[in-house]
């Protein structure tokens, strides 16, 4: 007989609800496109919670889920979940910050290159009888001797920046924490934030989505970016401007960018972005690698049962 009830509110890969079933705990999930409302009307039967983030974790759907005791994040970023609520309502909250390091650090160096080398648009044009664009706007650049300015300087941010160094770039960064150790190990430059993206030739964002990060690149800092400048997001949506962004893509100003992430996602249908030849962009890919899901799955999956059988979990959020 099943002692927990675990409610997995988005698909995750079947080890973890392997993992979870072969210590007969029983494992509900919602289907695929559920809401809030959907999580509403199942969470009070829960004793935990495991999100992926396309749908909130809200006070109302905690306050009336007396069982939950958890709530695990398949990933890193916790901004879909009321942490304050959480901590006021004695839920813990955990996620797996270590999973998908080296995943979204791959994903990030793959779209600065299909970024610089114009491989998406290239791709496009193939399909559509364009053989002699490359002659014309298909011609890239080479990252080698460019100056690349990683803002955060977390797991993510490290891991880009030892493989960004096989490429022959100048590394600069800017963490609200300096971190020496790196620099000496990776060869890094500290940067102060104005100072890096004034001298960057590609800005790559890996900082968390908290409200203090939210436009930390805005209109102003765009325009103080070279001219013909290029931005990565593998962070959050909101970390930029997107209006400011896609006004300066047309401008030429920032000559191309590489998104993996929205301020509003799914991104709509009407967004500029996907019409612009100068943009790469992938549906929130960072983290898709059948390794790390597996890892996530598998690591939010035992944090569940540190929790609900009184163990401290390791990756604590809340």
């Amino acid at each position: 007989m099943s002692k927990w009830t675990v409610l997995i509110t988005e698909p995750i890969n079947e080890a973890g609800v392997r993992f979870l079933e072969e210590r007969s705990v029983k494992v509900l999930s919602l289907p695929t496109g559920a809401n809030e409302e959907a999580l509403m009307r199942v969470a009070p039967e829960a004793d935990a919670l495991i999100t992926r983030g396309n749908i909130r974790v809200t006070r109302d759907i905690m306050k009336a889920s007396p069982r939950l005791r958890a709530v695990s994040v398949h990933g890193i970023g916790c901004d879909h979940v009321d942490l304050t609520a959480a901590r006021e309502l004695g839920k813990v909250v955990l996620n797996t910050p270590d999973a998908l390091t080296i995943t979204v650090a791959e994903m990030t160096i793959a779209l600065m290159l299909s970024m610089t080398r114009r491989i998406a648009a290239a791709d496009k044009a193939m399909r559509t009888g364009g053989w002699e664009r490359k002659y014309g706007d298909l011609i890239g650049v080479e990252l080698m001797g460019k100056t690349v300015g990683l803002v955060g300087m977390g797991r993510i941010g490290a891991a880009t920046a030892r493989r960004l160094k096989a490429f022959d770039v100048k590394l600069i960064y800017w963490n609200r924490t300096r971190h020496v150790d790196l620099e000496d190990e990776i060869g890094l430059e500290w940067a102060e934030l104005p100072d890096l993206i004034a001298r960057s030739d590609i800005v790559s964002l890996h900082v968390p989505g908290t409200p203090e990060t939210r436009h930390l690149i805005g209109a102003a800092q765009i325009a103080a970016m070279k001219r013909g400048a290029m931005i990565v997001n593998m962070a959050r949506g909101a970390v930029i401007d997107e209006a400011a962004l896609i006004e300066a893509l047309r401008s030429g100003h920032i000559s191309a960018a590489a998104l993996d992430v929205y301020e509003h996602e799914p991104i709509k249908p009407d967004n500029p972005l996907l019409t612009m030849d100068n943009v790469t962009i992938t549906p929130h890919l960072g983290a898709c690698a059948l390794e790390a899901m597996q890892r996530m799955a598998t690591q939010v999956a035992e944090g569940v049962l540190d929790v609900l059988e009184g163990r401290e979990p390791k990756n604590k959020v809340a």
